[in-house]
C-alpha cells in the first residue's frame, strides 16, 4: 500500500476511534435529545458556514429521507439552504442574517439547533445561536476546537469536542457523527 494511503488511513481511523471513545456519552445524551425532540413534534435544525454547510445539509438529508432503511421523514431542516434567500441577502448586505431570517420563517414551537463549528468567529451563527438560546431552544455544538470554539457557551446543551485543527478532518468526523446521530436516533425511535 502507498504509504500516503496508509498514513491517512491511520490517521482517519485514530480520529474516529478518539471521538468514540471520548464523546459516546456526549452523543448518546445528544441523540436522546434529539429522539425525544421528534417524538415531542419538534424540528432538528442543522447550520454550518463555508466547507461546514454541506455536511450539514447531508446530516438534515439523513434524517430528513433515511440512512439504510425505510422509515418515515423525521423534521430535519438545514438552515442557509434557500440559494435565492442567500443571493438577495448576500446582494443587500444583510448575510449575516441569513440564518436568524430562514429560522424565523420556519417558526417551530420546539426545535434543536445542531452547530457545525468550524473553530473561526462567525458573526451569522453567533446571533443564530444567541436568538435560539433566547427562545428557551436547545442547542448543540459539533467542532474541532470543543469548548474553545467561539460558538460554545456555558448554557449550550451538548457540545461534542472532534479534537482537530484540520478542517479536512474536521468536515471527515462531522459527516461521520452526523451519520452516527442517525443511527442512533433512529434506534431509539424504530426499535431497529
Amino acid at each position: 500500500m502507498d504509504s500516503r494511503f496508509a498514513q491517512s488511513t491511520g490517521l482517519h481511523r485514530e480520529l474516529i476511534k478518539r471521538f468514540c471513545d471520548t464523546q459516546q456519552v456526549e452523543m448518546k445524551r445528544l441523540a436522546g435529545g434529539v429522539a425525544t425532540l421528534f417524538a415531542d413534534g419538534g424540528q432538528l435544525l442543522t447550520v454550518g458556514i463555508g466547507m461546514f454547510h454541506p455536511v450539514a445539509q447531508l446530516v438534515a438529508t439523513a434524517f430528513a429521507y433515511r440512512l439504510d432503511f425505510d422509515r418515515p421523514a423525521l423534521p430535519a431542516i438545514c438552515l442557509g439552504s434557500d440559494s435565492a434567500l442567500a443571493a438577495a441577502m448576500a446582494s443587500s448586505g444583510d448575510y449575516e442574517q441569513l440564518f436568524i431570517r430562514h429560522y424565523r420563517a420556519l417558526g417551530g414551537e420546539k426545535q434543536l439547533l445542531l452547530l457545525f463549528g468550524s473553530g473561526a468567529l462567525s458573526p451569522a451563527l453567533e446571533r443564530l445561536r444567541d436568538e435560539m438560546l433566547e427562545n428557551d431552544q436547545a442547542v448543540a455544538l459539533l467542532s474541532g476546537a470543543g469548548m474553545k470554539d467561539p460558538l460554545y457557551r456555558d448554557d449550550l446543551e451538548w457540545c461534542l469536542d472532534l479534537a482537530t485543527g484540520s478542517r479536512a478532518r474536521q468536515i471527515e468526523l462531522m459527516q461521520f457523527a452526523g451519520h452516527l446521530l442517525c443511527e442512533l436516533v433512529e434506534a431509539e425511535l424504530f426499535q431497529c
